[in-house]
């Protein structure tokens, strides 16, 4: 107990009604709030079965001010991670608060305690476990509607509360917007037919959904996008596991127009998987919950979908600075288009990726939304 905060350990938090309960409470009456499916948001608290803990660990803690739940937060020890970088960073997420700079503290201390204890010198966040996870970040610029699938949202305070709490601008990320105005537009046309012009030699096809092939070729893209991203800031590969895991959650709502592997030689050089935007049907199931009547909800909304979110994309190496990428926007947007989509989200792209910032802003993308992570030394957090 600090400061009127007392902060309690929950050993599992999926039997928490206050934990699992947060997010509605922290959001209630925004229009811009999605509410998460309940029965996705435990599979990511399941220890037993949700394949980070493979190569981590976590612990939750929910804060209370008299008697009343105020705020949840998750540490976080990635292994991986700390085996890739050998920086002894820990990470904190599934972070909700009300807008109490004495709550904020108080969690972000239980979480930087446990980290210490692990012998890590600084947190960073919010992350759900890491960057290959759901929602990195906190949203701190374009509030304009709600987040799209597995993007973050926040209440605008959140920003203002980590800093009032010591934590500082670690890297920022941004989201693109693209409207079928902007594919229409004269440029983005003559961009888009000179990168066909310059890339005959590359073949595109299709993620395969059929059997074990869906499998087979999401773990091959996942390869590519392994590769492709294993000097970027913050990355750690997706494992096998996490794999699998992928392709059970994208398989029901894949739609393989929307996906394009790009083949040199016969030998695949390039991926691009993105999803519709599940979040506009979500936003129609307020409790969170499918039974009984959200299943009805998500199974006819699926259909009327209008938008998507580029969720994965890499080139190998070797393959770099030849449009290969652009090829495969353009694949995925010619698309859309022939399926009456009125929008497409590419994201996240971190700040300093002058490669990716570009092909957005090419590909006719405008900047519209801005994400933070942050970062403090455990003493700072501990002692501050």
């Amino acid at each position: 107990m600090a400061d009127g905060v007392e902060v309690i350990s929950l050993p599992d938090p999926r039997h928490s009604a206050e934990w699992m309960d947060m997010p509605w409470r922290i959001n209630a009456g925004d229009p811009d709030f999605v509410p998460p499916l309940r029965m996705e948001a435990k599979k990511l608290l399941d220890r037993s079965r949700y394949p980070f803990f493979k190569i981590g660990d976590a612990a939750f803690f929910l804060a209370r001010q008299k008697g009343e739940a105020v705020g949840r937060i998750a540490a976080i020890q990635n292994k991986l991670h700390n085996t890739t970088y050998n920086d002894r960073t820990g990470f904190f997420g599934f972070f909700e608060c009300h807008d109490d700079p004495r709550t904020a503290r108080a969690l972000l201390r239980a979480a930087a305690r446990w980290c210490a204890e692990r012998g890590l010198a600084c947190v960073r966040g919010p992350l759900n476990y890491s960057l290959n996870d759901e929602c990195p970040g906190v949203l701190v610029d374009g509030f304009n509607g709600p987040p799209l699938i597995l993007m973050s949202y926040n209440p605008r305070y959140y920003g203002r509360l980590l800093e009032q709490a010591g934590m500082g601008r670690r890297k920022d990320m941004y989201a693109y917007l693209v409207t079928r105005a902007t594919v229409a537009d004269d440029r983005f046309q003559r961009v888009m037919n000179a990168v066909r012009r310059r890339n005959k030699d590359v073949s595109l096809r299709e993620i395969r959904t059929g059997g074990s092939a869906f499998l087979a070729d999401l773990r091959m893209m996942l390869d590519i996008f392994n590769q492709a991203w294993a000097k970027n800031w913050g990355f750690v590969p997706v494992t096998p596991g996490e794999a699998d895991a992928i392709a059970a959650s994208l398989k029901p709502i894949v739609d393989p127009g929307l996906t394009g592997i790009a083949e040199l030689e016969g030998k695949p050089a390039a991926m691009i998987i993105c999803v519709p935007n599940v979040n506009e049907v979500l936003r129609h199931i307020p409790d969170g919950r499918l039974f009984p009547s959200g299943w009805y909800t998500l199974l006819t909304g699926l259909k009327r979908i209008k938008g998507f979110r580029t969720m994965l994309m890499g080139v190998l190496p070797e393959h770099r600075n030849k449009g290969i990428d652009a090829l495969l926007i353009d694949k995925v947007i010619r698309h859309g288009q022939q399926t009456g989509q009125q929008y497409c989200e590419l994201s996240w792209v971190l700040e300093d990726n002058e490669a990716m910032n570009s092909l957005a802003e090419k590909a006719g993308g405008s900047r519209y939304r801005t994400y933070r992570l942050y970062e403090s030394p455990i003493e700072d957090l501990l002692h501050g």
